[in-house]
C-alpha cells in the first residue's frame, strides 16, 4: 500500500511538472506566432506601399501587375491597401491595414525566383529587376491569364 501511494505521488508530481512545462511552451509558441504575425503584416504593408509607389510614378494598374508578376486584381488590392494606410497612419501596422493582403495569403508567399512559380510559367525572372516579395505569375507559358 505504501509503495502504491508513493508511486501515485510520483505520478502526480510528474504530471504537474509536465503540465507546467507544456504551459510554458505554449506561451512561447504564442509569443513566436504573435511576433511573426506582426512581422508578416509589416512586410505585407511594405509590399503594398511598394506597389503604390510604382503606381504613383505613372504606371497603370496593369503595368504594376505585370512588373510584380501578380494579377491586376491583386495589384489594385495592394494599391488600395497602401492608400488606406497612408490616409490613417499609425506607428504599428494594424491587422486591418493589411486586410486585403491577409484575406488571400496564398498570393503573397511566392516570388518569381520561386521554383514552383518557374515550373508553372516556365519563366525565370531576375529577382533584382522587380520589387522583392512578389506573388506568383498571372500567365502560363502560352500567355493564358490566371487572374
Amino acid at each position: 500500500m505504501k509503495r502504491y501511494l508513493s508511486d501515485w505521488q510520483a505520478i502526480t508530481a510528474c504530471e504537474a511538472k509536465r503540465d507546467n512545462e507544456i504551459e510554458a511552451l505554449q506561451q512561447q509558441i504564442s509569443e513566436v506566432e504573435s511576433r511573426a504575425a506582426r512581422e508578416i503584416a509589416r512586410h505585407r504593408g511594405d509590399q503594398a506601399e511598394a506597389a503604390a509607389v510604382i503606381r504613383d510614378h505613372g504606371q497603370t494598374d496593369d503595368d504594376v501587375a505585370d512588373l510584380l508578376e501578380i494579377s491586376t486584381k491583386q495589384a489594385r488590392q495592394l494599391i488600395t491597401t497602401a492608400r488606406a494606410h497612408r490616409a490613417t497612419p499609425s506607428p504599428d501596422p494594424s491587422p486591418t491595414s493589411t486586410a486585403a493582403l491577409t484575406e488571400h495569403p496564398e498570393h503573397a508567399h511566392h516570388g518569381p525566383a520561386d521554383p514552383s512559380r518557374q515550373q508553372q510559367t516556365g519563366q525565370v525572372s531576375d529577382p533584382a529587376a522587380t520589387v522583392e516579395g512578389r506573388t506568383p505569375a498571372r500567365t502560363t507559358p502560352t500567355g493564358e491569364d490566371h487572374a
